[in-house]
């Protein structure tokens, strides 16, 4: 059962508003409470990513695109970047 492009824009979307969340809980003041919750989920966030990009980086760089959109497809979106793209799924026919 694999992810339909539905899927993956949802995904996609879910996480933008989280990426979004966090980076607006740097520069203004939400409650406490969702205040640390956005705070750890943005660490996690990070040092998932940047592992996530280590660890695939020859699958990552065999992408069509610069490396620097790589980078920073692969930080903002992960998995969803680079396993389900639509080019990744050319790639494997």
């Amino acid at each position: 059962m694999g992810l339909t492009p539905m899927k993956f824009d949802a995904w996609k979307f879910v996480l933008l508003v989280l990426w979004g969340l966090i980076f607006a809980n740097l520069v203004h003041a939400f409650p406490e409470g969702m205040a640390k919750s956005l705070r750890v989920l943005g660490v996690l966030f990070v040092v998932v990513h940047l592992a996530e990009y280590l660890f695939f980086y020859k699958t990552i760089s065999s992408r069509p695109e610069s490396p620097a959109v790589a980078f920073l497809m692969t930080f903002f979106f992960g998995i969803f970047y680079w396993k389900y793209h639509p080019a990744a799924t050319r790639n494997k026919k």
